[in-house]
């Protein structure tokens, strides 16, 4: 007999899972009983739209044979979530199963980060309101550091949890790429707050640790632990000092052309609200943001 499971509580079984949009469930398996269950002739059949799926472990170890994975809420709904066996001849089967209820948390900010995704859930730029939910890739914290329960660790562990703002307006020092060139090194140790270009080449040095985008951040609740200059910037080296590092959706938009989009609408609210808060205390903060 094969079934679904938390890794936490491998004997309870799973019949339902309930989630926001964004928040990743902590480590699932898919199990068997006996030794000799074959839980690696199945599909995970589930609505993609619904979720993303994330497989990052298996077994065959004849004495125990799993497979983890966990799922991230995509859009608000229900659904099912399967395991469906191949035979090599007949009709598919069903071996496993458990109902799947998406929604969209009650949240007065406008952005969530919780660990893997930088949800943009409300006062985004008007092209994008028809996209649906605004999930991008997001990653934040050192190679080692990357798990929520390290937010304290000053210049290594992810972004503590909390609330921040930032302005949505450019900074007019640094407006475009040729103004952050000609400031050059003063182009990233300028610690004014709004949307600031950075330099990229031509007449000034390229700095890849930052990209070629950043919006300074505000703490307004939350433990910091002493830590401060935090930022959203669009570098793709997977790993960050505490900052959070933004990238694509799945539909290849940018984080930063829309929040661009947005700094040029009108109307548009002066400060955008953050909250951080991880899926669960051991979430990792890796997102897919390395390329």
């Amino acid at each position: 007999m094969t079934y679904f499971c938390f890794q936490r509580s491998q004997n309870d079984r799973v019949s339902r899972v309930s989630l926001n949009v964004g928040e990743e469930t902590q480590p699932m398996m898919w199990k068997g009983e006996k030794p000799d269950d074959n839980v690696h002739a199945v599909l995970f059949h589930h609505d993609p739209g619904r979720v993303f799926l994330e497989e990052t472990r298996a077994s065959y170890n004849p004495q125990s044979s799993y497979r983890v994975f966990a799922l991230t809420g995509r859009t608000p709904g229900s659904g099912r979530f399967e395991a469906v066996e191949v035979p090599r001849t007949g009709a598919l089967r069903t071996l496993g199963q458990f109902d799947l209820d998406v929604r969209d948390a009650d949240d007065e900010a406008d952005l969530v980060y919780t660990g893997k995704f930088l949800y943009w859930r409300r006062s985004m730029p008007a092209a994008l309101r028809g996209a649906g939910p605004l999930l991008y890739a997001a990653t934040s914290g050192l190679v080692g550091h990357q798990i929520g329960t390290m937010q304290n660790s000053k210049d290594h562990g992810p972004l503590p949890e909390g609330l921040y703002s930032f302005l949505t307006h450019i900074d007019p020092r640094q407006g475009s790429i040729e103004a952050a060139n000609q400031r050059g090194d003063k182009a990233v140790a300028n610690p004014e707050e709004g949307l600031q270009f950075l330099p990229v080449g031509g007449n000034g040095p390229v700095f890849p640790d930052w990209g070629t985008f950043r919006v300074r951040l505000t703490p307004i609740k939350g433990n910091m632990f002493g830590r401060g200059g935090f930022y959203l910037h669009n570098s793709h080296k997977g790993y960050s000092h505490g900052c959070i590092e933004v990238g694509v959706n799945a539909d290849g938009l940018d984080f930063f052309s829309g929040l661009l989009a947005y700094a040029g609408s009108q109307p548009r609210k002066p400060k955008l609200v953050l909250r951080v808060k991880y899926s669960y205390p051991e979430t990792l903060t890796l997102g897919k943001t390395l390329r």
